[in-house]
């Protein structure tokens, strides 16, 4: 597990909504109910997504609570994919399509093509065949949801499945997530949760570095200069 690994990739997470909004037994039930259908050796299905338990990737937990440190909740996120090479798929489709063709020919004496409805279902059954003999890629991804302060991290940096994370927290949870970036994380989201005012003004006023470049040798040396209002 990540937590347990080394070095590990981070993306931190707050929700615009207080704590107060999102209990415990709230999170647990919604973790319950949204757990991993996994996809077994011989299915037909091509992705699956869910909660499952942090440490063993299983599609169960027994007791939330053992996930339970201190204020933190650390829960895993389990994505089981089936993926059929496409270069293969294209070479078993144009052996498919010539075999019936050339049996087609044999029955009647005039070359035959096949429609594009015919492809179609042919492609199909085959993609199920396939699909069926391929072992699904399962991957496991942990997130620490802090319930005193709704900070939620999130350990992966990849940018595609950050947004398949924020999307389907999105729908188990219908709060959405404000990802904590240079722009964001001078916010102070308690005064925003209390229904308080926020000053967003001097961030808004902040300007951006001006380098000034000196000509080399004994002119001016390089210099840097910051300029901000505060």
């Amino acid at each position: 597990m990540a937590l347990y690994s080394g070095s590990f990739a981070l993306t931190k997470y707050r929700l615009l909504v207080s704590p107060k909004e999102t209990p415990f037994d709230f999170i647990a039930e919604k973790l319950q109910k949204n757990l991993i259908s996994p996809i077994g050796v011989e299915d037909s299905k091509e992705e699956s997504m869910g909660f499952c338990h942090p440490f063993t990737g299983e599609p169960k937990i027994d007791d939330v609570h053992s996930l339970l440190f201190h204020q933190a909740l650390v829960a895993g996120i389990r994505m089981d994919k089936k993926k059929i090479p496409s270069t293969f798929l294209r070479l078993q489709l144009m052996n498919a399509y010539q075999s019936l063709i050339s049996n087609e020919n044999e029955v009647t004496s005039s070359p035959k093509k096949l429609s594009k409805k015919m492809k179609d279902v042919i492609r199909d059954k085959l993609k199920e065949e396939l699909l069926k003999i391929t072992l699904p890629n399962i991957r496991i991804i942990e997130f620490v949801w802090h319930t005193d302060t709704n900070e939620i991290w999130f350990l992966s940096a990849s940018r595609s499945v950050r947004e398949t994370f924020e999307k389907f927290f999105y729908e188990v949870f219908e709060h959405h997530l404000m990802p904590i970036t240079p722009g964001t994380a001078c916010v102070d989201f308690d005064r925003l949760h209390l229904g308080l005012e926020e000053n967003l003004k001097p961030l808004l006023d902040l300007e951006p570095i001006a380098l000034f470049h000196g000509e080399k040798l004994g002119i001016r040396e390089k210099t840097s200069t910051i300029s901000a209002p505060f």
